[in-house]
């Protein structure tokens, strides 16, 4: 038997029927369980991973799925984002510096900042709608990866509860309730230093959650990125009833001097290598205050949250392309008040039927909000600024039926309202406007285990994501307020001994994507597209220390408007992959991974192309018996010193000297050279 060493007291569960409702409870109680845990009869620790967990009987897709304990403690990290990779096939770049968003990747699809991949932490949405720089703008940078308890993930529109940016796939953060005593240091290559302490104590008849961060790093580029991030968590957690309550503060503040994508004719001539920059008066900061509050039982899903959030960013994507004199300059800036929130009921008429029902709601009040052309960091003038309020809300109902053992059936609608309303404040290229839009969405799932330990999946489901208030509303071009697409998939998972192991094949379609236009610096809708593709997820654990996982995927993307020939997209990987191996024992764990991500066209033609590229990172950690309560650790990021490309596109530069239109070229930003990192922690 197994005891979770942060076990406060000892627990025993008596072994169920195989209904819905006691399925669920028996997952939510080995769920609360995963983590470090000690064998009593041997005394050996085994870290239990989250990837092992049994989803037959409770996914609705075979590409549905978890990831906690030993998957998310023992992960090698470059960034924050790579958190969001334990969701398996998601790729998570950079074309900037620290402070910004990450660039995703999933499923074909270049999800450029989070459009169309949609993040919950602890039930409250991430992504921005709206966003100075763009449409579903997703920042995890302020995350304190400590405070992750794990990481659930979906693939498709499948599931009634989300809405907005979750067409292609979403992830789902809950943070630790317990966490005990803890500081860490960490120091590394090109002047890293992250430093964090926290932990919980009891309070009244809950828990106290108190964890800080700060975080500053130069990078490996010449201009010194100077990143200055500073996060918080304060979080309480009580029983209340029959459920559980929370209510956590999340703060980030953040600043830094971004290093862009640069064109590869500058390197050697204007610049002495990939790491230069060709503006070196770019700067970003970015503040945020989230307060959420829960509260979920077994019959009610309750959620409310409040955000503020300043954010500005300088960036020159084009240098002299539009303005020969004084360069191309831009920043983009926006502040916004948040308010929003859930109420879901699950009633259980018999024990082979669930029903769910709930309501999302959600208004964003932003401004001001636009784009100021700059010299040098320097007001030139203001191009736009606006003000702007989006509402929506979002009815939802779905029902889990099991008309025969080991058949599931689930069937789901949901409906979104949206109303947009922009009023211009300041410059040159403004307008007012209203307009609504909405859309309905059906989704159904069948799910059969054919033999213990093996299931076949099918799935359909329709979703959207919405499009930019400014250009929902602009009178000469009007944008659809709600994009709506489709997925289907078919697939199987097996659950046996110490493997699982899951293939998916799916197929989806959308009315218009959002696609990066590197001469204004922004993301604009794009031809319908259609995709079809491959998921390969396995887990294997043949031992109490020694853990595999692997994905390989790939896709077919094509735009459905454009020729043959010339309706390639831009930016959609053709295949990726990600191989992890780690081993865990008493005093000592150790973890390596490999990620690939592969080829794809840069321009719809296909004739340029983007090559493929593999990263290696590694750690070593060490928790000596004689020095209680301390672990030691290093970690080797880019392993091999990889050259190749974290980002890259094509797309018209002038360089000083150069024709007024620009030279169409290769743009791209290099992925960080090796680099070592070490810590220690002490736990009290």
């Amino acid at each position: 038997m197994a005891v979770p060493v942060w076990a406060q007291e000892e627990a025993a569960a008596e072994v169920e029927p195989q209904t819905t409702q006691n399925a669920a409870q028996q997952v939510q109680s080995e769920r609360e369980n995963i983590g470090v845990v000690i064998d009593e009869d041997s005394g050996n620790v085994i870290y239990v991973y989250g990837r092992g967990e049994k989803r037959i009987g409770e996914a609705i897709a075979a590409s549905e799925g978890g990831v906690a304990g030993a998957d998310l403690e023992i992960r090698p990290l470059l960034r924050p984002g790579e958190i969001l990779e334990a969701t398996p096939g998601l790729i998570a770049t950079q074309h900037s510096g620290g402070g910004k968003a990450n660039q995703f990747f999933l499923r074909g699809f270049n999800l450029d900042h989070g459009t169309d991949y949609a993040l919950y932490i602890d039930d409250m949405p991430v992504n921005f709608r709206t966003h100075g720089h763009g449409q579903g703008y997703l920042d995890v940078n302020g995350l304190i990866p400590e405070t992750v308890g794990r990481v659930d993930y979906r693939k498709g529109p499948y599931r009634a509860d989300t809405g907005d940016f979750s067409f292609v796939g979403a992830s789902f953060i809950t943070t630790h309730d317990q966490l005990q005593p803890f500081a860490t240091a960490e120091v590394g290559s090109y002047g890293y230093r992250r430093f964090v302490a926290g932990g919980s104590v009891p309070l009244g008849n809950g828990d106290l959650l108190v964890v800080g961060q700060v975080k500053l790093n130069d990078g490996p580029w010449e201009l010194p990125e100077d990143f200055e991030g500073y996060s918080g968590l304060v979080k309480y957690s009580a029983p209340v009833g029959d459920g559980d309550f929370q209510i956590a503060l999340h703060v980030y503040d953040a600043s830094w001097a971004p290093t862009e994508q640069l064109p590869e004719r500058a390197i050697g001539t204007l610049v002495e290598d990939h790491f230069g920059t060709l503006d070196p008066t770019l700067r970003g900061y970015t503040k945020r205050q989230v307060l959420t509050a829960n509260y979920e039982s077994d019959d009610w899903r309750l959620t409310a949250y409040t955000q503020h959030y300043d954010w500005s960013l300088l960036s020159n994507f084009t240098y002299f392309l539009e303005d020969p004199v004084n360069g191309d300059q831009l920043r983009q800036f926006e502040e916004r008040w948040t308010f929003g929130g859930r109420v879901e009921r699950t009633l259980r008429p018999t024990d082979r039927l669930t029903l769910r029902a709930g309501a999302e709601t959600r208004f964003d009040q932003i401004g001001p909000i636009g784009l100021d052309e700059t010299i040098d960091g320097a007001l030139e003038f203001n191009y736009n600024s606006f003000d702007i309020n989006e509402k929506s809300i979002g009815l939802y109902a779905e029902a889990t039926w099991e008309p025969l053992d080991r058949l599931f059936v689930t069937a789901g609608m949901r409906g979104d309202w949206y109303g947009f309303r922009t009023q211009a404040l300041d410059g040159v290229d403004v307008w007012s406007g209203k307009a609504n839009d909405d859309t309905f969405a059906p989704k159904i799932g069948v799910n059969y285990e054919v033999a213990d330990g093996i299931a076949l999946y099918a799935n359909y489901g329709e979703g959207f994501h919405s499009n930019d208030a400014r250009g929902v509303t602009n009178p000469t071009n009007p944008a659809p307020g709600l994009v709506k697409g489709e997925f289907e998939e078919v697939g199987f998972r097996v659950e046996r001994g110490g493997l699982i192991f899951s293939s998916v094949y799916w197929w989806s379609s959308i009315d218009s994507e959002l696609i990066y236009v590197g001469d204004s610096g922004a993301v604009e809708p794009s031809d319908p597209s259609k995709r079809h593709g491959y998921e390969l997820t396995a887990f294997w654990k043949p031992n109490n220390w020694l853990a595999v996982d692997a994905v390989w995927t790939g896709s077919h993307s094509r735009f459905t408007g454009l020729p043959e020939g010339e309706n390639f997209v831009p930016g959609a990987l053709e295949s990726s992959g990600e191989l992890g191996v780690s081993a865990a024992f008493r005093q000592w764990n150790a973890a390596i991974r490999a990620r690939y991500l592969g080829p794809h066209p840069l321009i719809e033609d296909n004739s340029q192309r983007g090559a493929s590229t593999v990263l290696v990172n590694a750690r070593l950690a060490w928790t000596p018996d004689d020095f209680s309560g301390f672990e030691f650790y290093g970690e080797v990021l880019n392993l091999l010193d990889s050259k190749d490309d974290d980002i890259d596109y094509f797309y018209a530069v002038r360089l000083p000297g150069e024709p007024a239109e620009g030279i169409e070229g290769r743009n791209s930003r290099i992925v960080e050279p090796r680099q070592l990192r070490v810590g220690v922690t002490k736990r009290f």
